[in-house]
């Protein structure tokens, strides 16, 4: 009997390294269904042959960790986040005085080396990858390159309200018909309920403290596939090149010490999901303004929902050093204990 992707998660199980979820059982059959279903169809099968699995459900459901475990177990194919795979296609369309040939040739390339493409945290949020998806997808069928998708979306919800969204819904067709379109339907949210678990705010800045953030980190994230994720905000891109799967790691520097408006850190935490903040030094009188934008940060993540884990110099409570600052820093105070300390677990 050969060892397949189900019996690698029952092992994870019994190893006490994940919960058994009978809703992800059951999604990793049908993946599992289809995908052995696609590799023996033939010219003479009553099996209608699909191009791909797209897998949906909210933030925390585990997608990305079936995507990993199916991946493993397959021993082919290559992984890749959708963000760098756009990357790499726009890259190629630059460089090139003819477009479709461009994307076709790329295609084929990957065709020749992998007829398995894993691709992690699909969605559309700019017109330029919205007008040209489609014929992506079309290159991808046409070279036999089955898809293994993940997304936070419903194929229906994909570049909601965006411009020219007639123009992208055939694209939706596309996958509604030719994909099989699996909800993960769980309602835990098992990236919170570890930080739940874990110490999220780590206090002061030293080797031992950095190297439990950094394996809290870990636990979130494959290193392997970190891509870099362009917030587009009051007509301008911020750019951060260290996140995965809805989450950020970055510097304070990078987040509180640059020019960064109120609508910022909005179009920020409805990016992420799960911020690492690194480096947060006391708040003194000569981190005024970057005191003010961390306020505003918290601020934004809370209202949205957001989660934070933080590395500081000094304990909340003595954090900001700022007389002026010390009654709007209350508030930020006490919105970081509530996302940080450690919840009971029910």
């Amino acid at each position: 009997m050969t060892f397949d992707v189900i019996d690698q998660y029952n092992s994870f199980v019994e190893n006490n390294f994940i919960k058994s979820n009978q809703s992800q059982l059951d999604v990793l059959k049908q993946m599992n269904i289809t995908w052995n279903t696609n590799k023996k169809t033939n010219l003479f099968s009553v099996n209608k042959q699909k191009d791909g699995i797209y897998l949906y459900g909210k933030v925390g459901t585990g997608k990305t960790f079936l995507l990993n475990l199916f991946y493993q177990n397959s021993k082919v194919g290559k992984k890749i986040h959708f963000n760098n795979l756009m990357i790499e296609i726009h890259a190629q369309v630059q460089n090139s005085s003819n477009k479709d040939d461009a994307i076709e040739n790329f295609i084929k390339d990957i065709g020749k080396k992998f007829k398995l493409l894993f691709i992690d945290e699909m969605h559309i949020f700019n017109i330029v990858d919205a007008l040209i998806i489609k014929k992506i997808f079309f290159f991808l069928s046409k070279y036999k390159i089955f898809l293994i998708i993940s997304s936070n979306f419903h194929p229906d919800e994909l570049y909601k309200n965006g411009l020219q969204r007639n123009d992208f819904l055939p694209f939706i067709d596309l996958i509604n018909k030719n994909f099989s379109v699996i909800n993960i339907n769980i309602n835990i949210d098992y990236r919170r309920e570890t930080l739940n678990q874990s110490k999220t705010y780590f206090t002061p800045i030293n080797q031992e403290t950095q190297d439990e953030f950094k394996k809290l980190f870990n636990r979130f994230v494959d290193q392997s596939h970190l891509t870099t994720v362009k917030v587009n905000s009051n007509s301008r891109e911020i750019v951060f090149d260290k996140c995965s799967s809805n989450i950020l790691m970055t510097d304070f520097s990078n987040l509180c010490e640059k020019n960064f408006s109120h609508l910022d850190y909005i179009n920020i935490a409805k990016t992420f999901n799960l911020i690492f903040l690194n480096n947060v030094p006391e708040l003194n009188d000569q981190k005024k303004d970057s005191c003010r934008r961390f306020i505003s940060l918290i601020d934004m993540l809370y209202e949205n929902n957001c989660s934070i884990v933080i590395i500081a110099s000094k304990p909340i409570s003595s954090l900001n050093t700022i007389e002026s600052l010390k009654e709007e820093f209350a508030r930020t105070a006490s919105r970081l204990y509530e996302m940080t300390i450690v919840q009971p677990t029910k």
